[in-house]
């Protein structure tokens, strides 16, 4: 082999030899010194021996004598290895090859190269936390301009402070209508375009529209069901300069969830990907996880749809991982999506290809052929390897779930874009879910979600319209069988005349936030419907269900309040019932709304209590007042022991506690009878009257015998 070939090669700094035997090498160019460190015969003697002082070489030479064997051209490559020889530090890269039939070790120095590169990926890193804060800082204008747009639906009267805000900083704003025309563009989006350019002459919104609607397929479910989103986009500048852009898309809803405004973030973040161009791993591969990105994902199906050969995608995404970064910090998240990598990487198939495509999105390209089933399967795997606890630093953990949409080639799509398009159709369907699922493409699930956006959409004109209304169920004290008081529950009547069951459409609110606003009508329908019924002097308390998203509302206990006092009821004739899985999710919060409403005088109430979280500690330490045994015990109490002790145990505990019991969904005389006999305080169900609209609960009340008459209530104290 001659010399000039490496030199063609670009190997400079190595050490050459040829095989003379399996024992002994002929030094053929060795200028370099460190070659003194590994072979210290190699320049004087211009041989070497095996075994060397290096097992690691020696190991090498040994896979390179079979190579030789049954090679005739090629060559293999040992890796890097550490060195460590009379305190010094080498790092090594050898190369067996053939030339003419002569055989070759080429030994390299790559510590220059290892630094160069630590170096690069040090810079990598440091511009990869400088891009945490240009999130940071998105975050914080995002915040202040939905601040200023929901304080008025006038634009005109805030028109100065958003101006304020906007024309100073330097990340990319613009401020979109509905229909996503230009309301506001600041300087710093012009120059972020073309600072060469004045306003007349372009319009970046219209860049940022075309590049978002060309580079990802969500772009239509992100528009058509107004959710937030962010991502990178690139921008192609004839004659050919490219630019690198984070863009984060907010919009801002007023309270029945019309879009008012959209917001548009806009960041130049060329020189953290430039720098990860400068690296073929980097470039192709998530420098958290280290394993391929978003765009090796994207070459990578393109080149399978063109192979044309059958293979799934399976689009992951983490349940709530937003939240999970707002409370542990993204370090923290760092840290979790490195352990799911670490736990999901296991199922997956040789040939398959697992990439990270988002901060909480992954995806999976299926090569070989499978069936739906092995998809279905695979999918369960990885959510069981989700939803095991995350343990963190400081000894606390958290838990995930994961959502899971696929999409088939060719049977659903035969094109990419259309594909990823379906899968995360399939993905945003399964995030409706309350527990982890994986959810197929199909042509039901697009009638389906388009039947969800249509509902979506007649839900925010539904108050207006009066198309909601409230039926009340009875619940009778077991011992008296007076009525004490009675659950109000929404029922829709659309001005079309179809009913919608709330198992339909309390989900689609409660994940819209329209359950905000729908939820503070029905609290102050329900202190009408007190008002009312202390006029015609029943005495009657009304519980009304809070949903997590109400818990979360900061105008809710003023709400209340005002509810309260406009009505000109008592406190103690309203109650709140909450479930289980709410005490446990917004401790914090549901500790200072239950607090304070227990201040007015306003009743607590726990439902579904023993469904599925063990929360007898959060009993103890709230103010609540009552449990409601879930109508599942009460089912099937005559026939099932276990049930039977359960329920005995509820009321025994929640007795000790100073609680009073409310059994759901009692149909039978012997289920009532078992809960009197055992004093549980309070029955609902089907047994005593279905939940009825409110002139027929008046009837009811006025028919039962033992019910309480009252005279009008004294209004709400000042």
């Amino acid at each position: 082999m001659k010399l000039s070939l490496f030199k063609a090669l670009g190997i400079i700094d190595c050490c050459i030899f040829k095989r003379i035997d399996d024992q002994h090498f002929e030094t053929v160019y060795a200028e370099s010194e460190w070659i003194d460190l590994l072979l210290p015969s190699a320049r004087d003697n211009k041989r070497f021996t095996i075994p060397t002082d290096s097992p690691f070489l020696d190991d090498f030479l040994m896979q390179a004598e079979e190579f030789w064997e049954y090679a005739d051209y090629g060559k293999i490559d040992s890796g890097v290895w550490n060195e460590e020889v009379e305190n010094n530090e080498l790092k090594l890269n050898a190369y067996a090859s053939m030339d003419k039939g002569d055989c070759y070790i080429v030994v390299h120095n790559v510590i220059e190269q290892f630094q160069q590169r630590q170096k690069t990926l040090q810079l990598a890193r440091e511009l990869l936390l400088s891009n945490d804060k240009i999130v940071a800082q998105q975050e914080y204008v995002h915040q202040r301009l939905d601040d200023m747009l929901n304080q008025s639906s006038d634009l005109k009267s805030i028109q100065q402070p958003i101006n304020e805000v906007i024309e100073k900083t330097d990340i990319g704003v613009a401020i979109l209508s509905p229909n996503l025309q230009p309301i506001s563009q600041n300087p710093a989006l012009y120059s972020l375009f073309d600072a060469h350019l004045t306003r007349s002459e372009t319009q970046p919104y219209k860049i940022i529209l075309q590049l978002f609607e060309k580079q990802y397929p969500e772009f239509e479910r992100v528009i058509s069901t107004g959710s937030r989103w962010s991502g990178e986009l690139f921008w192609l500048k004839p004659p050919g300069t490219g630019k690198w852009i984070k863009l984060s898309i907010y919009p801002v809803k007023a309270d029945f969830q019309q879009i008012t405004h959209w917001v548009f973030l806009v960041s130049d973040i060329s020189q953290v990907k430039h720098l990860l161009q400068n690296n073929e791993k980097l470039t192709y591969y998530d420098a958290l996880t280290d394993i391929p990105n978003r765009q090796y994902f994207w070459m990578q199906l393109e080149q399978s749809v063109s192979n044309a050969l059958p293979f799934y995608v399976l689009y992951l995404d983490i349940k709530n991982f937003k939240r999970i970064n707002e409370i542990h910090g993204h370090s923290r998240g760092d840290q979790i999506i490195k352990e799911l990598v670490e736990r999901i990487t296991p199922h997956i198939s040789e040939g398959d290809m697992f990439a990270r495509i988002g901060g909480g999105e992954f995806a999976i390209i299926r090569q070989k052929t499978v069936t739906e089933q092995q998809c279905i399967d695979l999918g369960h795997k990885l959510i069981d390897a989700a939803v095991q606890p995350f343990y963190l630093p400081n000894g606390t953990h958290c838990e995930i779930g994961l959502n899971i949409g696929a999409a088939s080639f060719p049977r659903d799509a035969d094109d990419a874009e259309t594909l990823m398009k379906f899968a995360d159709l399939a993905v945003f369907n399964a995030k409706k879910a309350s527990k982890s699922s994986v959810q197929f493409y199909s042509q039901e699930l697009k009638e389906a979600s388009q039947r969800i956006i249509e509902l979506e959409n007649a839900l925010q004109s539904a108050i207006t319209n009066h198309e909601f209304e409230l039926f009340l169920q009875p619940m009778l004290d077991l011992t008296s069988g007076t009525i004490l008081k009675a659950e109000a529950l929404l029922r829709w009547n659309r001005l079309d005349g179809e009913r919608i069951g709330p198992d339909e459409f309390i989900p689609i609110a409660e994940q819209t936030g329209l359950i905000v606003p729908i939820g503070k009508w029905v609290i102050s329908r329900a202190c009408e419907m007190i008002s009312t019924l202390n006029h015609r002097g029943y005495s009657c308390k009304l519980s009304v269900n809070l949903s997590p998203r109400q818990i979360s509302d900061r105008h809710l206990l003023e709400f209340i309040r005002g509810s309260i006092q406009n009505s000109h009821i008592l406190p103690n004739q309203l109650e709140l019932e909450l479930t289980e899985g709410v005490l446990v999710d917004n401790y914090d919060k549901v500790q200072y709304l239950l607090t304070e409403v227990r201040k007015l005088g306003v009743s607590v109430s726990i439902d579904d209590f023993g469904t599925g979280y063990s929360s007898l500690s959060y009993l103890k330490k709230l103010p609540i007042d009552h449990i409601k045994i879930d109508r599942s015990f009460v089912q099937d109490l005559v026939s099932d022991e276990n049930d039977k002790a359960i329920i005995l145990a509820i009321i025994a505990m929640a007795h000790s506690l100073k609680l009073n019991v409310i059994a759901e969904g009692v149909e039978t005389e012997l289920q009532r009878n078992f809960l009197q006999l055992n004093h549980c305080n309070l029955a609902q169900g089907y047994l005593f009257s279905r939940p009825l609209p409110f002139a027929q609960f008046c009837d009811y009340l006025s028919a039962s015998p033992t019910q309480k008459l009252i005279t009008p209530s004294a209004p709400f104290p000042e």
